[in-house]
């Protein structure tokens, strides 16, 4: 089963069950992801003070709420706007003692909406233009746990694929019949330990598409890959690109507006590939239900 959560205006959100008006709404605000945001960070607070939830239950919080939180990004909320939201909501939880009925009522609502929610096998998380798609199955190896198709100037796909029971993050290019593969990628991320991210604005990103996102050449980390060949039948194959384990863990620390880069060199000539960071650590969180 398959659920989509469309990244503006059909996020699914339960009755509201924290009220906030300090916040004011921009005119391109998605309104229910706002009351998604405030509504599930809320609850997550309740539960933190009063354990009324399930792990899965738990989860599915956590990953809604970060859904909701990468839409209000990408619709031009700013960091100060989010901060101010989650305080809101914050403090409207901790202000309720844990047998106030209304957060009781609330509790029940989030347990019967996210029943058949915690039981999906494949998941979607769209971003701005790109979609991650998450899958807790895996029935044949290798298989894609997180991917996100890339379609110009050529197709590939990014993301976390299991092989032999170890995961990795790979990009996997299609080859046709006799066609050479990249000799080298490299993936071009912001390097978290030295630069703060910058904020992308709407504007920015309308402007200049997913390249707004990726690092500046002075705030970027450069790692390199290892190449592989697989066979595939009728003549096909494909170049798999595995990159170090510490290039997830820098993925899933970016903003959900950023986007990484892939330098594809082949001879004299280099490409460049984008992938859309997106709600990919809503997606992985994801993953974890049991």
């Amino acid at each position: 089963m398959s659920l989509t959560f469309p990244a503006r205006m059909r996020l699914f959100f339960l009755a509201a069950a924290f009220a906030l008006t300090t916040v004011a709404a921009s005119a391109d605000e998605p309104p229910n992801a706002r009351a998604a945001y405030a509504e599930r960070r809320g609850l997550l607070e309740a539960d933190a003070q009063c354990r009324l939830f399930t792990p899965d239950i738990r989860i599915a919080l956590q990953v809604t709420a970060a859904q909701a939180r990468g839409a209000l990004l990408r619709s031009g909320w700013n960091d100060a706007q989010m901060r101010e939201l989650e305080q809101a909501a914050v403090s409207a939880a901790r202000a309720r003692q844990c047998g106030d009925a209304r957060t009781t009522q609330a509790a029940d609502n989030a347990r019967h909406a996210f029943m058949r929610w915690v039981n999906a096998g494949t998941m979607q998380f769209p971003g701005w233009e790109r979609t991650w798609v998450a899958r807790r199955a895996v029935i044949d190896e290798p298989a894609w746990r997180l991917s996100q198709a890339i379609d110009a100037p050529l197709a590939a796909t990014f993301g976390v694929r299991e092989q032999n029971g170890a995961q990795h993050l790979v990009l996997v290019i299609p080859l046709a019949r006799g066609e050479t593969a990249p000799a080298t990628v490299s993936i071009v991320m912001r390097d978290t330990a030295r630069a703060r991210a910058a904020q992308v604005s709407l504007p920015q990103r309308m402007s200049y598409g997913i390249a707004a996102g990726a690092p500046q050449p002075t705030a970027a980390a450069r790692l390199p890959s290892t190449r592989t060949i697989e066979r595939l039948d009728g003549g096909r194959s494909q170049a798999v690109f595995t990159f170090p384990d510490n290039a997830f863990r820098t993925l899933l620390a970016l903003d959900p507006r950023e986007s990484v880069a892939f330098d594809l060199a082949t001879g004299r000539s280099t490409q460049r590939l984008y992938a859309e960071v997106g709600d990919v650590g809503a997606a992985r969180t994801f993953l974890t239900i049991d």
